[in-house]
């Protein structure tokens, strides 16, 4: 986890604690939207992962989750959980492209603990924060 964290700083030029927070975010993200349990075995292999998605769930989002939890049922689950994740790293002042950043650098971590095959099953929940974000980056072939 801490050579991941420390990639994800130089990549982006975050704060650490900024970092960490948005990097357990998004990988809590992954976690829930992953049916495969690739993220799972991912986390499970990286010390303090666990530790660092925890302590993100405490970021808040300024009612933006209650709001888009209750449109939900207009939107779809899907987009709403990534509108509401969304809405936590711009609270936390991360931007689109450190955000890119950010996924990049998961997912060249994920093909190191768990495989070219399972990181490929990761890259496949990421078409959907791509078209949220509006990135010029194709993240499915930036690992």
């Amino acid at each position: 986890m801490e050579e991941l964290t420390t990639n994800v700083i130089a990549d982006t030029k975050l704060d650490p604690t900024i970092a960490k927070a948005a990097l357990g975010l998004v990988l809590g993200f992954l976690r829930d939207k992953d049916t495969t349990g690739n993220m799972e075995v991912m986390i499970a292999k990286m010390p303090r992962a666990q530790e660092v998605i925890d302590a993100s769930q405490f970021v808040g989002d300024g009612g933006v989750t209650q709001v888009i939890e209750g449109m939900s049922s207009f939107i779809g689950h899907g987009r709403a959980d990534l509108n509401i994740l969304a809405g936590q790293l711009e609270k936390l002042g991360v931007s689109e492209a450190q955000t890119d950043a950010l996924v990049r650098q998961v997912l060249k971590r994920a093909e190191n603990v768990i495989g070219t095959e399972g990181a490929e099953k990761i890259k496949s929940i990421l078409p959907a924060l791509r078209e949220r974000t509006d990135s010029p980056t194709d993240l499915r072939q930036s690992a």
